[in-house]
């Protein structure tokens, strides 16, 4: 950078914007002529003005943040932290010098820990500062938003002096300051903040966008996964795809590979901008499936001193309920989380009380899916994973929370298992809630007359506007700026994408189709799952006769088995009927009489043995 810049407001950022200004104008046919000196400087100061108040409103959670890059070299790093690790291979192994031919779309299609964001910032940045060049990065969360943020801050540290005068001493004396001098070459925001910009000052975000060279596309399964609440996501992804064909454009994720590799189909990757990494799972330990809530709070119960779990629900009644049988029956160490931008929020724990450092704060965390993106958990001590959740791409997002710290840093995963019936429930409500009013709009949109006939049937709106929001279209909405529907891609590409992986399941199994979709190397990992505590118990105690009241304490203190009436607060001991149906599940008959000899004479017993087959 020439001494001249250095003096200029914004280190001369301000020139880049108005080099974008006068390619925006030539690109829009408009005539330099038409426009004064002023109305320029106008437009970009326009910019500029967002740009600082934009991050004046934005609010960060205080959490504190955990580098996403090491200081040093990452090799250097691993094999201090574990030196048994063998060396493996990284971004940036792949890529070499590549990065500094790049045209168009380059795609990351690799797993966590494999060194995406480490290229980005010690190897790209450098190059980029070096060669008078800008980045921009955008990401899918507050959290990651802020890593990174935070750690181009932390890479970028100078220190330099200025000359001050000394009141005490009275002369001028020299002082140490401190500065990022990455600041105007690399800018991190989010995709919800790039879709406002473009939403509220379409022009600026055009010129703004047109001061980078490189776009950064982090976590770009976003534009599937969160199609589904987020009516916005179309904006940002029509503005990334614009960009690619002047920029380069950098798209990363560890689960859009069903995106990349339809671009490759398509011939939309160059040549040789197709990086593949494999998902390295070695952590995982052991898969099991699940199917009872009883199920589940046995694998919880099973967490010893000293290990944690984390615990992925469905819904926030689910969450609700499970958090208050653990803790009506047992004094479990449990934290729950779930969006602060929910309601419900204030009933439950906010993620700072949750998790610091990458370190969880409890024994037992439960948590909806607002935890399996954006927050890297760097803690030994996390030893199980629980999810409820089908969607492959969501459970490989949930897989990559846990950062091991080591070879021996290993993890056992309880998936739900999903039967038949549940798939095609499933498979039935997307084509009913998403794909079919998206095909219904693309055949009669362009037709007022047919379009009103749809819109005015009793199915349509019990459809499109109907009182359980959990089932509701999000592939057609109606636009309360133009009053009018539409249709939104990416949430019908992810409908779309849902039905191919549930037509999968139905036809291959569950357990195969899940686990082939996040990786096959999985399948050889998938053990038959521990019968409940109680079950130990019963085996050594078969045909035992014991006084009714005597076998209650067994049920309610080792099985935990509660009455189906009681409240949270209530603890009385089971009946017959509930602890009949309870071990029923797992091939056990109870029986009752009143005995006539012996020491119980004249009293009511139980006693247990195996189901005939």
């Amino acid at each position: 950078m020439s001494d001249e810049k250095k003096h200029w407001p914004f280190d001369g950022f301000f020139l880049k914007l108005s080099e974008a200004q006068q390619e925006y104008e030539q690109e829009q046919h408009i005539d330099p002529a038409s426009l004064t000196e002023e109305e320029r400087r106008r437009k970009i100061q326009s910019v500029l003005d967002y740009m600082k108040s934009s991050h004046k409103e934005s609010k960060d959670d205080g959490e504190a943040l955990n580098p996403l890059v090491p200081e040093d070299d990452l090799e250097v790093v691993l094999a201090e932290e574990e030196k048994s690790i063998p060396r493996k291979q990284y971004m940036a192994d792949l890529v070499g010098d590549d990065f500094k031919h790049w045209k168009g779309i380059v795609v990351f299609d690799a797993g966590t820990n494999s060194g995406k964001t480490y290229f980005i910032l010690k190897v790209l940045l450098p190059w980029a500062y070096e060669h008078n060049k800008r980045i921009l990065v955008l990401c899918n969360r507050d959290a990651l938003s802020n890593q990174i943020k935070n750690d181009v801050c932390r890479l970028g540290r100078i220190e330099t002096t200025y000359w001050d005068y000394d009141d005490e001493l009275g002369i001028e004396v020299e002082r140490p300051t401190f500065g990022n001098k990455y600041e105007h070459t690399i800018c991190v925001e989010t995709y919800q903040w790039l879709e406002t910009f473009c939403r509220k000052n379409p022009d600026g975000a055009k010129i703004f966008l047109r001061t980078f060279e490189y776009v950064v596309s982090d976590e770009f399964h976003y534009m599937v996964t969160d199609a589904s609440f987020n009516d916005h996501v179309d904006v940002s992804y029509e503005v990334i795809k614009d960009l690619s064909a002047t920029r380069t454009c950098i798209f990363m994720s560890a689960t859009a590979r069903i995106l990349f590799e339809n671009w490759e189909r398509l011939g939309r990757i160059p040549a040789g901008q197709h990086y593949r990494l494999p998902v390295d799972y070695s952590f995982v330990s052991s898969i099991k499936f699940f199917y009872y809530e009883d199920q589940e709070i046995d694998i919880i119960r099973r967490v010893k001193e000293g290990e944690k779990i984390l615990v992925f629900v469905d819904t926030l009644d689910k969450l609700q309920r499970l958090r208050d049988r653990l803790k009506a029956e047992d004094d479990v160490d449990v934290a729950c989380l779930c969006s602060k931008y929910r309601p419900e929020a204030k009933d439950f724990d906010k993620l700072n009380d949750a998790i610091r450092d990458g370190v969880l704060l409890h024994q037992v965390t439960l948590t909806t899916s607002v935890l399996y993106n954006g927050v890297d958990i760097k803690d030994r001590a996390l030893k199980y994973i629980v999810s409820e959740l089908w969607n492959p791409l969501v459970n490989a997002q949930i897989l990559g929370r846990k950062r091991p710290l080591g070879a021996t840093d290993t993890c056992a995963v309880y998936f739900m298992g999903y039967g038949e019936k549940r798939l095609k429930d499933l498979f039935q409500k997307v084509k009913t809630y998403q794909l079919e009013p998206a095909g219904e709009y693309r055949r009669k949109f362009k037709n007022p007359e047919a379009w009103r006939e749809y819109l005015h049937l009793d199915t349509t709106q019990a459809i499109l506007n109907p009182p359980n929001t959990r089932y509701k279209c999000r592939t057609v909405v109606l636009d309360p700026l133009e009053g009018c529907y539409r249709l939104r891609k990416r949430a019908y590409l992810q409908a779309m994408l849902e039905v191919v992986i549930l037509h999968r399941m139905l036809r291959y199994g569950y357990q195969n189709a899940l686990l082939n979709e996040i990786d096959d190397s999985l399948l050889e990992k998938v053990e038959p799952l521990e019968p409940p505590i109680l079950v130990d118990y019963l085996e050594s105690h078969l045909n035992e006769k014991r006084y009714y009241k005597d076998w209650q304490k067994v049920f309610f203190e080792v099985g935990h088995i509660r009455n189906k009436k009681d409240g949270h607060r209530t603890k009385s001991l089971p009946k017959f009927t509930t602890v009949s149906e309870y071990i029923a599940k797992y091939g056990y008959e109870l029986h009752v009489k009143k005995e006539n000899s012996g020491v119980l004479r004249d009293k009511t017993v139980w006693w247990v043995t195996k189901m005939r087959k």
